[in-house]
């Protein structure tokens, strides 16, 4: 015994130091202090400036964030997450995925069974330094209501079995937009240590909600970004009508004042810092796609991306991206409703300009409007693609419809600087 103790005092006495695993895990834990709420994680106070994906975790730490947030995974995932973070220096919050259906949570058998896997969740990483907070579910209340009591009680339940085994973390759940939601958390979960809410167009109006609803504490923001697809305008056929990535840019920035502003809040996760479709391909993404056959882009960085830097930074950003003005179907503006005839010879325009005076081509998509669509952010198929996509270097392009039906067409203005700037239009075509 006294020639171990021996070997590790002549260890560190030689400037070795003892593995990490072998040392007292840092406590995570949320502070109130003068009416303000606040992340620590030992004695490091922690503003979460956080990205919604592990997509490009070394732009998001260069540009100024300090965590990113998953929806799930398993143990394997897990691993690759916390790899991935810890390279960057970047805090996880990490999910479990719960489903959406209220009739399991009345399953023992299922309960008994993610219960379990929660426990083993929580032996395997109790303690890890790279994960700061468990989210126990994602917008859980939407199939059937806020205020199912068996769905909130089973959260409850499972933050209070893995705290048991892993003290050192902040656990969680996620809600959308919804009083009725924090309402049911106050009454049935109170083992949470802060609520986050997903919230887009509402933002404004979000810290005032939080302190009219039975729920008394902290709260992160944890998706945030463009205005959703189903609380803006739409054309006269339903289509919601996308901003522009320029308005979507200073969204972000304004949106992001108003999330930093409020001392009830303890940070943000700005959605999605990545690709994915949902309703379009370019709604809610901050980089555009890449290894899209036909398609030639690869994954360059939104205008958003740029507004985050100035967000979690406050400096101005070297380079930036093009700006885009609007765009136009034969003149007409998205809000217009354009219809046009089949065969018809129809001119697109976007109106753009790059303060860096480097504004490379113009790539230019038609695809079908969506109608194979989901909600909570589910899985949705790319619309179909309609002719060739178009590279141009002015920024306008004629194209013809040959079929009558509900299309969009995309640009991406691309720069040197990679960056590419986005706009859409929807448009209806009619029999000749």
């Amino acid at each position: 015994m006294k020639t171990g103790l021996f070997l590790i005092l002549g260890l560190l006495a030689a400037g070795f130091s003892l593995p990490s695993h072998a040392q007292e895990p840092v406590q995570v834990k949320v502070v109130r202090s003068e009416g303000r709420y606040a992340i620590k994680a030992g004695d490091r106070e922690i503003f979460v400036k956080g990205v919604g994906g592990t997509n490009n975790l070394d732009v998001a730490a260069a540009n100024g964030a300090n965590a990113c947030r998953t929806w799930g995974g398993n143990a394997s995932e897990i691993r690759r997450t916390i790899e991935a973070a810890s390279a960057s220096g970047m805090y996880i919050m990490q999910g479990i995925w719960l489903p959406k259906e209220q009739e399991l949570y009345s399953n023992s058998e299922w309960k008994a069974k993610m219960l379990q896997e929660c426990r083993n969740l929580a032996r395997e990483f109790r303690g890890d330094p790279n994960i700061l907070i468990w989210g126990i579910g994602n917008e859980i209340e939407l199939d059937k209501g806020a205020g199912a009591a068996e769905a909130w009680r089973f959260v409850d339940e499972i933050a209070r079995e893995m705290r048991a085994i892993d003290p050192y973390h902040l656990y969680s759940t996620v809600i959308s937009y919804n009083k009725d939601a924090l309402d049911a958390i106050a009454r049935y979960a109170p083992s949470l240590d802060i609520v986050g809410i997903n919230c887009y167009g509402g933002i404004d109006t979000l810290a005032e909600t939080v302190r009219c609803s039975e729920y008394d504490g902290p709260y992160m923001v944890t998706e945030w970004g463009p205005t959703g697809w189903w609380e803006i305008d739409q054309t006269s056929w339903g289509a919601p009508l996308e901003q522009t990535s320029e308005e979507k840019r200073r969204v972000y920035e304004e949106r992001y004042r108003i999330i930093a502003s409020d001392p009830a809040c303890t940070g943000s996760f700005c959605f999605l810092w990545g690709q994915k479709e949902e309703r379009t391909p370019t709604w809610f993404c901050m980089f555009v796609e890449h290894d899209v056959e036909g398609l030639p882009l690869n994954g360059e960085k939104t205008p958003m991306v740029e507004a985050m830097e100035r967000c979690w930074t406050g400096r101005e950003p070297a380079r930036v991206a093009p700006v885009i003005g609007g765009i136009t179907a034969g003149r007409r503006l998205p809000g217009e409703s354009a219809t046009f005839a089949a065969g018809q010879k129809i001119r697109f325009a976007v109106e753009a300009k790059d303060r860096d005076k480097d504004i490379d081509r113009y790539v230019w998509e038609v695809l079908r409007e969506a109608t194979v669509t989901a909600t909570g952010g589910a899985w949705e198929p790319r619309p179909d693609r309609v002719g060739e996509v178009h590279t141009t270097s002015s920024p306008s392009i004629r194209l013809t419809f040959d079929e009558p039906g509900n299309y969009r067409v995309y640009v991406y203005v691309l720069d040197k600087a990679g960056f590419a700037s986005t706009a859409n239009i929807p448009v209806r075509i009619s029999g000749k």
